[in-house]
């Protein structure tokens, strides 16, 4: 068994109207992509039980999809035009990732995303070799717990609290982020604590946000509604509503009195079942009145 720690680099448009005003006249058809992130660089490296480096993989993808590469991405990762013209197909490099990759291994990724984007893009490239996406870890919320942190750690947080040495000019490349991520994992690598992340069925993980939470009617039932205190039923104070990436509501303990934070975080699986994950936190006056107020303000 190995570890294969994968970090990707993406093209996408955001905000490209502010270099390419007339982009949309110019390439008519990216109007209706139906792909938002285009894989343009893998980097990999495997690692024995053991966290002794085997072996390094990067690769550049050259697009194929949104033909102009956005001045943004180009700053953020030091990805230039010339680099991308020497890639390969997204076919040829997720075949020449797969070969590093044995039965048995798991695959890591610094939180979901880069696997939802493989999969997204294999979709959209219609390439269905993915059989060695099975195993997986999400280093990300296994280093954010058992570093005893409540917020997900960004890699490069992560790095800092570790005090592991960072070279700025090398992030955002995507070897030289697989090769931090397993710089952390080496820190706190426990083969026991390890197990109870590992996710056996990587199509069945809540993993697929979703996008338009304003339209999306919460299922109640599927709630608690507990205090996290005396796991009694909360008296409801302002029902959820959406702000951000979740839903949000305030609540009041009719035992302890406390006041409480519900958070309730909606992700799809790749098959399609929702998955709810309901977060509650006391909160003292000050961070109760923000709340409210906010809710107040969207409703408004």
């Amino acid at each position: 068994m190995a570890f294969i720690i994968i970090d990707l680099e993406f093209n996408n448009l955001e905000g490209i109207h502010k270099y390419y005003p007339n982009i949309f006249e110019d390439y008519p058809n990216l109007q209706n992509i139906d792909l938002d992130n285009e894989i343009i660089e893998i980097g990999a490296i495997k690692l024995d039980n053991y966290m002794k480096p085997l072996e390094e993989f990067k690769t550049y993808i050259k697009p194929s999809v949104i033909p102009v590469l956005n001045p943004k991405i180009s700053e953020i990762t030091n990805i230039k035009e010339e680099d991308l013209e020497k890639g390969v197909s997204f076919e040829v490099g997720i075949e020449s990732l797969s070969r590093i990759i044995d039965d048995g291994d798991i695959i890591c990724s610094w939180a979901k995303d880069d696997i939802i984007e493989i999969i997204n893009n294999a979709v959209y490239h219609k390439y269905d070799n993915l059989d060695w996406l099975k195993n997986y870890l999400d280093l990300q919320e296994y280093s954010t717990k058992i570093l005893g942190k409540k917020k997900s750690l960004s890699l490069k947080n992560a790095l800092e609290e570790l005090k592991i040495r960072i070279d700025n000019n090398k992030l955002h490349d995507a070897l030289n982020d697989a090769i931090y991520t397993s710089l952390v994992f080496k820190r706190i690598y426990n083969s026991r604590a390890l197990k109870s992340y590992i996710i056996k069925d990587i199509y069945n993980m809540p993993a697929v946000e979703l996008k338009n939470l304003s339209e999306y009617k919460l299922d109640l039932n599927k709630i608690r509604y507990k205090c996290p205190k005396c796991n009694v039923d909360l008296e409801i104070e302002y029902d959820f509503i959406p702000i951000k990436w979740r839903f949000v509501s305030l609540c009041k303990c009719p035992k302890c009195n406390n006041k409480i934070l519900n958070e309730v975080i909606v992700k799809k699986t790749f098959s399609g079942e929702e998955v709810y994950k309901e977060i509650s936190t006391i909160v003292d006056e000050i961070e109760y009145m923000n709340y409210s107020y906010k809710i107040k303000k969207t409703r408004w």
